[in-house]
């Protein structure tokens, strides 16, 4: 019954033709980061789904939910090798459809809330609308708010009693096949390790996690593709050395856990000498290089051998190459970032030259590893500056190499240093057109360097790179996007001539004043301050 002042609200759906390539650019280029579906069960949902509105017949809520954040993420995530697929007349028309998906997934929540309605699809709805959110606006409220509903969801239908005996005779889990309980798992745990792993970051869940190990009873999901779930079939637990669909995902577990055990070490409100904090640094820094020695073969940068393998090998598959561009990245951003605060300190003093050497090593992996991907010429390489992480990951390294550059005497300068601070401005450039922050991470930067190297070869690269570029030259097609890109670089050239009158900047410079203690800078702090708390 509606009443006079209620508003009905209409939810758009894609044609059923236009839904199977969303969902194939899904597959091919998304879930392979957060695999918490199971593909076939999901293609055939998408033909119930559009089978029962051409029936008239009233579908299931979370299955609407899920198929619209698919759409929010696939959008988001176009690139111009998807034009192909001719669904947009180009990747900017699809990117700006991304918002209005996400405000008709905010409208489905709504409705889901108001009805108490609980699903498994409901939750991977809620979970990929997450990572959307913290693409377009980082770790947000909305974006954590969205996470935390989809937990209050969870343990509403029990998943976190999934495996525990005493809990089988419940009515959400007896309803449950072993397929369905399997995803179930998939789900619990990618919740599990995005909570652990989200106290690491600087928003207000700084610190603290939701999910308590001691307060769940989930058996880890099996090391299995979705072609082996099956229902009434035993599923087959394959070793951590093949690989699978979800090995990457089980490698972020591996992570999220020794990220809890980090942080369960020094509990919130806790005060500790300078000697305990960098000896906690170097424990962490043990625990993440074992993690690099640990993971299969396939995930190593070392692994020389899978050159030799046929291309048709799993481990050679362009999901592996881009899990582990992904899993690379993760592991030597953190290295990086719990390093940086001691690289001023490692130019003078031994005892923290340890800590130098590794964050400016981590530092020109995270490029290196951004020229292997190019190299490997994967649809992926296209859309990873729309990541957050990935742009995350490149400014932390461009600091590190700026303030090496800062730190330097002018004998020790070399066109080498100047070379690798021009790269990764060139990365932070490219960005700018497809995630607006990245114009004011690569300002900072630039301000940063000529702030105490007013003339540096890296400054000089980046005044000819600039001076050389038409805003509507071959290297900015006209699109609806190119009509920005003379204020970008107007803004970049502003950079290099001025001093910023931005009040934000000048609190930073105040902060590097003076001897440049790295110690006294929180740099997630920074990054929260110039609204890009990147995950």
């Amino acid at each position: 019954m509606v009443g006079p002042m209620d508003v009905v609200k209409c939810i758009w759906l894609p044609r059923r033709d236009e839904m199977r390539i969303i969902l194939q650019k899904y597959i091919a280029d998304i879930s392979l980061f957060y695999h918490i579906v199971h593909v076939p069960s999901l293609q055939s949902l998408v033909e119930d789904i559009y089978a029962g509105l051409e029936a008239n017949i009233r579908v299931d809520v979370g299955g609407v939910l899920l198929l619209i954040a698919i759409c929010a993420s696939t959008t988001y995530a176009w690139s111009p090798p998807d034009d192909i697929r001719c669904l947009f007349s180009d990747c900017t028309e699809a990117n700006a459809q991304s918002t209005f998906w996400i405000k008709e997934a905010l409208d489905v929540i709504d409705h889901a809330q108001r009805t108490a309605h609980a699903s498994m699809e409901c939750i991977q709805g809620l979970i990929i609308l997450f990572f959307v959110f913290c693409n377009h606006e980082s770790v947000s409220f909305r974006a954590r708010s969205v996470f935390m509903t989809a937990i209050a969801m969870a343990t509403e239908l029990s998943l976190h009693r999934l495996d525990d005996p005493q809990g089988s005779s419940m009515p959400a889990l007896v309803r449950m096949s072993e397929a369905k309980k399997e995803i179930a798992r998939r789900v619990w745990w990618f919740m599990v390790a995005t909570d652990w792993t989200l106290a690491q970051f600087c928003c207000p869940q700084e610190g603290f996690y939701l999910i308590q190990k001691n307060q769940m009873a989930v058996n880890k999901p099996r090391n299995a593709n979705d072609e082996d779930i099956i229902e009434g079939v035993e599923i087959r637990d394959r070793p951590a050395t093949e690989a699978t669909c979800i090995s990457y995902f089980v490698q972020r577990i591996r992570l999220a856990e020794v990220c809890r055990g980090l942080l369960d070490r020094t509990p919130l409100g806790t005060t500790n000498s300078e000697a305990v904090v960098y000896k906690d640094v170097l424990d962490a820094d043990a625990k993440i290089n074992q993690f690099l020695q640990e993971v299969p073969d396939f995930f190593s940068l070392d692994c020389s051998s899978l050159d030799d393998l046929p291309v048709t090998d799993p481990r050679r598959s362009p999901f592996i190459t881009a899990q582990r561009y992904m899993l690379s990245l993760l592991l030597h951003r953190q290295l990086c970032k719990i390093h940086l605060p001691y690289l001023a300190q490692g130019t003078v003093d031994p005892e923290y030259a340890y800590s130098r050497d590794v964050c400016l090593r981590s530092a020109r992996v995270i490029f290196e590893l951004d020229h292997q991907l190019q190299r490997e010429n994967l649809p992926f390489f296209n859309s990873r500056l729309r990541l957050a992480m990935v742009l995350r990951s490149v400014f932390l390294a461009s600091i590190a190499l700026v303030l090496n550059a800062c730190l330097k005497g002018d004998s020790d300068e070399s066109n080498e240093g100047g070379d690798e601070v021009a790269g990764a401005w060139k990365i932070l450039h490219e960005a700018q057109g497809q995630f607006p922050p990245a114009a004011k991470l690569l300002e900072l930067s630039i301000q940063i360097l000529r702030k105490y190297k007013i003339k540096h070869r890296a400054l000089d690269i980046l005044q000819q790179q600039v001076s050389g570029l038409s805003p509507y030259g071959d290297s900015f097609p006209m699109t609806p996007e190119s009509a920005n890109q003379d204020l970008r670089m107007t803004t970049i050239q502003h950079s290099l001539g001025t001093e910023t009158e931005s009040t934000l900047m000048e609190q930073h410079w105040q902060v590097l004043e003076g001897k440049m203690d790295l110690n006294t800078i929180d740099w997630d702090k920074l990054f929260w301050g110039i609204d890009a708390p990147f995950m």
